[in-house]
């Protein structure tokens, strides 16, 4: 199993209603809900672990789960409310406000992480890593994931969120990047980190830094070199999700090459890297064309021209 670790959202999506006043439509969200999601759109087996509370927004994102084959099994439901994001679309990028206050997602405590048994690989990253208790307590998951089970970490940093914890969430991201297989970043996110160059972060523990850049298709570091791979030009409705979604077709990719350990990653082939990328980027492109982080299934990819 693959264990998606982080925030469950709502995402208030724009709408119109039946008498054309702006309203919004709740969905599931989160990266961490958005990977799991995918992750088993594409036929691999996932789970999720976050802070999940009581009220009847949490109930659409275990109803959610629970119909993907998703299993939210080691989650304990927090007497706390769901976090909410409305969805502001722009001309070029995606605006949020989020609802985050005393949230069930910022109550996770180190006193409830789930066993890790049957988890061969876990993604950490998001927003969930700002604020204690909980960010402490995902950084206490990774470090009890081991030497032996693959960690993706995905920065997906919010500035607009972090507020006067920029020092602490710096070193704190720093510290789990340290203990990554895979590293994610963003544009966006190198701005924030200043990564620089995002190749230096090889000489940890990392044995592949993924450079995404949006509509211009990422770059894959590793003892390989660099290469970029591009992505196929399509009619963009929302790009909610989508580094979720090529997240969860890296990882897919991985486990169908037997590539998802970190002592396989290290020494797998530049060939095995690019394949599992091509599938992450397929399924992210896929996504943008429909509205909300809506992931492709495998037979969509397969039927897709």
């Amino acid at each position: 199993m693959i264990l998606c670790c982080g925030e469950a959202v709502i995402d208030m999506l724009p709408t119109n209603a039946t008498d054309g006043a702006r309203a919004f439509r709740p969905v599931p969200g989160g990266a961490a809900v958005n990977t799991a999601i995918a992750l088993a759109r594409l036929g691999a087996s996932s789970g999720y672990f976050g802070g999940i509370g009581t009220d009847d927004f949490a109930k659409i994102l275990l109803d959610a789960m629970r119909h993907e084959g998703v299993d939210a099994s080691r989650n304990t439901p927090v007497n706390a409310p769901t976090t909410l994001a409305f969805i502001h679309p722009g001309e070029d990028t995606q605006g949020f406000s989020f609802y985050d206050l005393d949230s069930a997602g910022r109550s996770v405590s180190p006193l409830n992480l789930p066993t890790l048994d049957g988890v061969e690989a876990a993604v950490f990253g998001g927003i969930s890593l700002i604020h204690k208790p909980a960010a402490g307590a995902f950084e206490a998951l990774m470090q009890a994931m081991g030497p032996n089970r693959l960690i993706l970490f995905d920065a997906n940093i919010r500035p607009a969120l972090i507020g006067d914890q920029a020092a602490d969430y710096h070193a704190r991201l720093m510290r789990m990047m340290a203990q990554a297989d895979i590293i994610k970043l963003s544009d966006e996110d190198c701005d924030w980190l200043h990564p620089d160059p995002p190749e230096q972060l090889l000489q940890g523990r990392a044995a592949l830094v993924v450079h995404s850049h949006g509509p211009d298709g990422v770059t894959l570091h590793s003892r390989h070199g660099a290469q970029h791979i591009p992505t196929t030009p399509v009619v963009v409705a929302d790009t909610v999700g989508a580094g979720d979604t090529f997240n969860a077709g890296l990882l897919a990719s991985l486990s169908e090459q037997n590539l998802l350990s970190p002592a396989r990653l290290a020494t797998s082939s530049a060939a095995g890297l690019t394949r599992a990328a091509a599938l992450g980027l397929r399924a992210a492109t896929f996504s943008v064309t429909r509205p909300g982080a809506d992931a492709p299934t495998r037979k969509e990819l397969e039927c897709a021209p």
